[in-house]
This record gives structure tokens, sequence and C-alpha cells, in this order.
């Protein structure tokens, strides 16, 4: 008796079936799929039971003919490639010829259909794969296909299905991604009798984010764009409010196909380093158009895999379109004030913002200048507190600490520049006292001349760009700083985070200024490489020099003649070896290097600014105030925490019942 049995072409069917159709939202995936191949531009999607006691797709593509239906449900029947040559640049979404044959092997299907041409539309009818019938039937152009009770032939499948609210959320899912990458189709999607959404249709992504997730999540986006060769990339990114714990939000489009890559995902998290925190997500839709032959979507079965031919490339193309937004966005969030549900007040953040603007397009209406004051009752400064403590100094551009190269030991150097800077702003202070103190910090309010000379951080602001009108209220908690604006608004000012990020840019644009410099070592250092790495390093000879690293080959080790400067002994080694062993899988050395200096920097920013719960004079909060004016492109710390929010007028009236 033969060891060896051949399955019968049902059971074949049936196994197949499995490999693509594995739940509802699986069937859902195809036939929209096939619906947006015919060139439909409105699909009706309804389910019920999560799709597993009906689910229909209706479309008003082209449709099929009365020859081509039957054929419709057979494997490996399908219109869109014809041969071998075809695989290497296919343009359609469906190619395998198993959507339709995998859905009629496990489930009663129906197909009603006509081309444009057509008098007369065609019906065909199949209970577990098998044909009942075919015939003639009115109906519109285009294609329904109707599944009615999922698996009813293998009930071992159907035992594993979740509750109808999870299949229901994962079909879901899948409609709001396919409607993502076609903004162009107006899609209708209806679950048990209720329309959950619908999409216009007209081509604007913006619009159908709208449609799909809200106003809340969509008014927080940002639009990217830009290429690396080929490739072109576009869509939206979440502003660092908009972070999520998880990576849900995360859409991924190459040349219209909804796709799961790592390359793009790890490229969109590495541009939002120093924009977010690291157990935080950015949201992203991002659409990738790139030739049909330099990527493969025949890898997977559900063709949620693709692979690249020039991996590097891609996530350089997502990499810098990304970061270009971010970098490119100006806008502070709102914190708004609801009220409670049973009458009482309650905080919360209004996920709003202001419409992106340059400080050199900020008008004022009018200065806050109080009125002089009579001559025969003088004013009396405001007393100093511990806990919230006015601001009544004019300070302008105060010396902040500059370190001369950025290594480890620069936080030694910038806290005792720190130190020195206080004592002077101690003596400016003391000498202020005896001057009538100005309330208001303005361009028009001339500095006493008693200042001492500053030295001008990299980061003030242009003399094209002026300072808004503002007066700095004090400080709160020794952490918040509380500036009213004349347009109505209080900035709340985190001194930590705010310093950091300020710190963080300078030096950052420092070290692009001088660019990168090598230290001679009197003793090389020696590095173990594979076969893989030690061919990379030499054909990357010049790449690894212009990053500061120079050395030679001896007995399959490579020794370090040069590091960076910035670098101890030990980091280069480290770093020579992470930059070879990412170069040797295909990524970018200068991209790498690039990132891993930043997470240097910050962290040097982090450890060498001003700290919350801790109290600091008058001068040091002034200058502050002013670098976060002057920069409003400065919106979070380069760990990813909002800098500063604005609190408005309109809330606190609110707030108090003077508007509704």
């Amino acid at each position: 008796m033969p060891k060896i049995n051949q399955l019968s072409f049902d059971v074949a069917n049936l196994i197949a079936a499995g490999e693509v159709v594995e739940r509802p939202a699986s069937v859902v995936k195809e036939l929209l799929e096939n619906a947006i191949d015919a060139e439909a531009d409105a699909i009706t999607v309804e389910i019920a039971r999560g799709g597993v006691t009906l689910i229909r797709v209706a479309d008003n593509g082209v449709g099929m003919t009365a020859e081509d239906l039957p054929l419709a449900i057979k494997r490996h029947a399908t219109s869109k490639i014809s041969g071998a040559d075809d695989l290497a640049s296919i343009a359609t979404l469906g190619f395998r010829g198993e959507a339709l044959a995998a859905t009629a092997a496990v489930s009663t299907l129906t197909i009603i259909t006509k081309t444009r041409e057509a008098e007369t539309g065609t019906m065909l009818s199949s209970v577990a794969g098998e044909i009942k019938e075919i015939c003639e039937v009115g109906c519109a152009d285009g294609t329904t296909v109707t599944v009615e009770e999922l698996f009813v032939n293998v009930p071992a499948r159907r035992k594993f299905l979740k509750k109808d609210v999870t299949e229901t959320a994962a079909v879901t899912a899948v409609v709001e991604k396919i409607a993502v990458s076609r903004p162009d189709i107006a899609i209708r999607y209806i679950t048990d009798g209720t329309v959950r959404f619908v999409t216009a249709g007209d081509g604007k992504l913006a619009h159908t984010l709208h449609a799909l997730y809200g106003k809340e999540l969509s008014s927080r986006l940002l639009p990217i764009s830009g290429s690396v060769g080929e490739n072109t990339v576009s869509g939206f990114v979440g502003r660092p409010d908009n972070a999520r714990a998880n990576r849900n939000m995360q859409c991924f489009f190459i040349n219209g196909r909804y796709v799961k890559s790592k390359t793009v995902g790890a490229a969109v998290e590495r541009a939002f380093t120093s924009y977010m925190a690291p157990e935080r997500f950015p949201v992203a839709f991002i659409f990738l158009d790139m030739p049909h032959f330099s990527v493969d979507v025949n890898v997977h079965p559900a063709k949620l895999e693709v692979k690249f031919e020039n991996e590097r490339a891609v996530f350089e193309a997502v990499y810098y379109a990304v970061r270009t937004a971010l970098e490119d966005s100006v806008a502070r969030p709102t914190l708004g004030l609801a009220k409670g549900t049973k009458g009482e007040k309650s905080f919360s953040l209004a996920h709003s913002f202001e419409a992106p603007e340059r400080a050199q397009q900020i008008k004022m209406p009018a200065p806050l200048v109080p009125e002089k004051p009579k001559a025969a009752t003088p004013t009396t400064p405001a007393p100093v507190t511990r806990e919230f403590s006015p601001v009544t100094v004019a300070a302008r551009d105060f010396p902040v600490p500059k370190p001369s190269v950025l290594s480890p030991e620069a936080s030694i150097e910038i806290c005792e520049r720190y130190a020195e800077a206080k004592r002077e702003a101690e003596d400016y202070l003391a000498k202020a006292k005896q001057k009538k103190p100005a309330p208001i910090v303005s361009e028009d309010v001339k500095e006493p001349s008693e200042i001492p000379e500053a030295r001008v951080p990299a980061s003030q602001p242009s003399e094209e760009a002026p300072l808004p009108e503002y007066r700095i209220l004090g400080t709160a908690f020794k952490t918040y700083v509380f500036v009213e604006l004349s347009e109505e608004k209080i900035l709340v000012i985190d001194q930590h985070a705010a310093h950091e990020r300020i710190l963080f840019e300078r030096m950052k644009r420092e070290r692009k200024e001088k660019g990168i410099v090598s230290t001679p070592l009197l003793l090389p250092i020696s590095a173990e490489l594979t076969a893989e790495e030690a061919a990379f390093a030499e054909a990357e000879t010049g790449a690894l020099s212009s990053l500061g690293f120079t050395y030679t080959f001896a007995e399959g080790k490579a020794h370090l003649l040069s590091i960076p400067a910035d670098t101890t002994p030990m980091e280069a080694k480290d770093l020579f070896l992470t930059l070879v062993t990412e170069g040797a899988k295909g990524a970018s050395l200068a991209l790498s290097e690039e990132l891993r200096r930043e997470k240097m920097l910050y962290q040097i920013a982090c450890k060498a600014a001003i700290k919350g719960g801790r109290h600091y004079d008058d001068a040091h909060i002034a200058w502050l105030v002013k670098e976060v004016l002057s920069l409003p492109d400065v919106t979070v710390c380069p760990h990813g925490r909002p800098i500063a929010f604005y609190l408005t007028k309109k809330e606190l009236d609110r707030q108090f019942d003077r508007i509704k």
C-alpha cells in the first residue's frame, strides 16, 4: 500500500483556501482589490455579524461577460497576468487568481455582473465551490459579489473565529486602509444595517482621512513629500503630540497597495528621533511610488509583504521626507479647559493646533504697555515669592554656555560656564534693583546700560523676525513659566524642556558648521570583523573616512588609526562596528552616524539644561522666554515632550461662563 496519497481536488482547494481566506476580513480585502482593479469609482461594502453571515461588495466597474464568469471561481484563473514575464512588473492589486476560488470553496457565493456594453447581466450561484446556477438577470453596470455562511463546510476553521464585534473591527480596519489607499474612489461601508462611513471619492487624501478618523486626528497631520532617485514619497504623518501607544495607525502603501514593511516603518520612527518619546509611535499614512520592477509583491499569499530591490534608497526617501516635514512644521498646541459632565470644571488638553506661521508673520494689534503712574503715586514692585515669582528684568541676550567640543566632558564645561553666567546675572540684578522695574519685555524697550556684554547664542532670532509683545507673568511650581501675549493668549512653558531643545538645536547647528573632526590615536584599536563586514569596510574606506575613521587591515582585523573627535576610544570602536554591521546589511553610513550623534547631543543638552522644580533668577527666565518666542519651530524637547502650550482668553471665558 503506498504511503504517499494524492489529495483530491476538493481537499486541495480547501487547503489553498486556508492560505488566502483566514477570516472575513481576508475576503473583504480580496473583493475590494478586485473591484479596484475593475476600474470602479464607487464601491459599497456591507457585512453582517462580522462578515460570517454576510459579505457583500458592489462596484460600478467594467464587469464580466457571461463567458468569463464561470472561470472567475476557478483556481489560477485571472485577467491580470498572462505569462511569467508579467510577474516582474505587476501593476494590479490582484494577480494570483486565487481569491474568488478560495472564497467560493468555503462559502455560498453569488456573483451578479454586467459589462457596460451588455444589455443584460449574468448571475452565478455556487455552494462550496460547486456551480449551482448561471442565468441572465437585470442589473446595473459593474459587479456585486455576495458571500454567505463563510466556512460553512469547514467547521474547524469557523470554530476559531473571534466574536462578531472582533471580526467586525478587523473588517473595518481593512476597509479603512483600502479607502485611504484610493481617495479617488467613493467607498460606502455598512455593518449590520448601519452606515459606518462614506468617503467622498474626490481624490483628496485629507478629506478621506477626515471621513474615516474624524477631525481630531486629521487636524493634527503634517503633509509630507520627497523623492530619492525614482522613489517618490507622499502622504501625511502625525504631529509629535499625535503619538500612539502602538503602531496600529501606521499605514504604508507601495504603488497604491497596502503592505506591512519593516523598512518603511523603521524609517518613519527614525525620522521622529528627538521629536517623540521612544515608547510612543507616530501616526503615518505613507505612499511610496516606485517602478514596478524594483519591488516584488509576489512574496506572501495575502500580498501584505514586499521585497525591495534597493532597501537603502527606500529608507532614505521615507526618512528625509518625514524629517523635512517635522523640521518645517511650526505649531504649538492649545490647552483647553473643558467642563465636567455634572457641572464641575476639569482640565483637558484640546487636540487642536494653530495654523503654522513664522515669527515674522505675527502682527500684534497693540502693545500691552500699561499707563504710566502719576508721580504722586509711585508703583512698588510686586513681592518675590518662592512659588510664584514675577519676572521684571528686561534681559535680552543672556549668555548661554557654549561647549567647544561635543564630548561627554562638555557637560562639565557647560555647568561651569552656566555658573559663571549666573554670577554675572546676579551682579546685574543687584544693580538693577535701584532702577524702576520694567514689567513689559518689548523690542521697543531700551536695555539698561549696565547689562553685561552677552555671548550671543547660535539660536538667536534674526532681525527680520521681530518678537511679539509679551509680558512674563511669573513661574509656578518652579517648573512652568507663564507669559501673556497680546493675542489674548497665555503661553505656558516647561522651562527644562524648552532650554533642553534650544541647547540641542544650537549644538547640532555648530556640529554641521564645523563638520566631523578626527583625532589620531597613539596606539591603534583593533576591531574583529566578519567576512561580509571586512569586505564592506574595505570597499567603503572613503565613506568611513568622511565620518572620522581611518584604518588598515591585517590578519582579518581592522586597526583604527584615527577616530571621531567627540568619542572615546571604546565608543569609537563600538560605533565603527555598528556602522560596518549596518552597512553590510544595506543601511546608510551617513544616516546611521547622523542619528547616533543626534542622540548623543540631546543627552548632553538634557544634562546641561536648567531643571524643573528648581528656582532660577529672573534673568535666566527672561532669556528663556525670549528664545522660545523667537523660535516658533521649537515645539518639543529632544525626548518628544512638548515645551509649551497656549491657553487662550476664550477658553478662560468659557470656563467662567462668560461665553457659551
